[in-house]
């Protein structure tokens, strides 16, 4: 008006911050990460949008996680705790059939986390490369997974291989599913136990 600036009075909102002990605020940033990841998929989350859900600056998630890919590590390695916590076998021996029933709670709560099963697969084949900073977390993952299925096959002739048939076949499910959403998990998986725990 007239070469006059008129200024507005209008205030953004100011963000609330909330002060954190250091493992609070590393847990509260894995857990809106995990959260925002499952619901949008890992594509679609930023550092940025971490940052907006825990009410902080960037430079504040930063400083815990230099790097997406060490958000995701962590991300995935609470996934395991919160995987253990849920479907824990115990220290009892199981028969076949109770680690069939067991093996299969474990499939129908992956499937139910579509989303992070993908992030999980994606990153595990990236981290084949020794350089990947995820390549340690897989590499001592998978060796934990086949000595404990090494255990809990003991009634298999050889339970190293027969392990190592069971985690292959599982993650190439789970690569075929990713691939195509069509595929009927549980009654692909069903079939193959059929066989492999007769």
């Amino acid at each position: 008006m007239n070469g006059v600036t008129v200024k507005s009075n209008t205030r953004q909102p100011t963000r609330v911050r909330t002060r954190l002990a250091p493992a609070a605020r590393r847990h509260q940033i894995v857990t809106e990460a995990t959260r925002l990841i499952s619901r949008s998929g890992f594509n679609a989350v930023s550092l940025g949008d971490i940052a907006d859900a825990c009410g902080i600056r960037k430079s504040s998630v930063l400083h815990y996680f230099p790097t997406m890919y060490d958000l995701l590590t962590a991300v995935l390695a609470q996934r395991d705790r919160d995987e253990y916590e849920a479907v824990a076998i115990g220290t009892a021996p199981l028969t076949r059939t109770e680690l069939r029933a067991h093996l299969r709670r474990v499939v129908e709560r992956n499937i139910a986390m579509r989303e992070i099963v993908t992030l999980f697969t994606v990153l595990r084949v990236e981290a084949m490369d020794p350089h990947h900073p995820a390549h340690t977390y897989f590499a001592q993952r998978t060796r934990a997974a086949l000595e404990t299925m090494s255990i809990l096959l003991d009634w298999k002739p050889d339970p190293a291989i027969a392990a190592r048939q069971l985690i292959a076949f599982w993650q190439g499910l789970e690569t075929l599913w990713i691939a195509d959403p069509a595929t009927d998990f549980l009654l692909v998986w069903d079939a193959f136990c059929d066989d492999f725990f007769r």
